[in-house]
């Protein structure tokens, strides 16, 4: 009988845990863990820029260098653009341009930041980085994935987790004799 209870009651505290952790105050509009509008920002303790809201991220490199320039990161993930060959297009390294990933010579003003000229070899499609923080800028290189994972460490954990589950049953299904 004392066991019953017990199980109940494990049952109403994980449900208890589950609806506070998880409420629609926590989740936001672009899911768990992960704010999307400047005041979430904010209550999750980022500073935001008052001209585009933009929350500024320190990247795995600012923290063992906190002296050196955090840039306001608009994006988490690559700015997908099609450029025309030799046209100049200024990327914008401070993030706080309202019309990203260029600059518009407003954002940059006053900071220790300044746009990075890019002219494509080709008119192609190409990915600028988002999160302001790649080691290759302009370009993209993932190091937004990098942040955002730093940012939200439980979602990036769950997804290595099944990363690496679903590459141990491949790999035992390929190597079974």
């Amino acid at each position: 009988m004392s066991l019953l209870r017990t199980a109940s009651s494990v049952t109403r505290a994980r449900q208890a845990c589950t609806r506070s952790v998880l409420s629609p105050v926590a989740i936001g509009s672009r899911g768990a863990f992960m704010p999307s509008t400047p005041q979430e920002w904010e209550a999750a303790g980022y500073e935001v820029s008052k001209k585009n809201g933009a929350p500024k991220i320190l990247s795995p490199w600012n923290k063992w260098f906190p002296y050196e320039p955090v840039p306001f990161s608009p994006k988490l993930g690559p700015y997908t653009v099609k450029v025309q060959k030799d046209t100049v297009y200024h990327w914008c390294s401070c993030g706080e341009s309202i019309s990203q990933p260029f600059c518009d010579n407003v954002g940059c003003k006053d900071t220790k930041f300044k746009p990075i000229a890019y002219i494509p070899r080709n008119t192609e499609t190409v990915q600028f980085c988002g999160s302001k923080h790649s080691p290759s800028r302009p370009l993209f290189n993932g190091t937004c994935y990098l942040v955002w994972a730093d940012v939200n460490p439980i979602p990036a954990a769950a997804m290595g987790f099944g990363a690496c589950f679903v590459t141990g049953l491949l790999t035992t299904w390929f190597f079974h004799p």
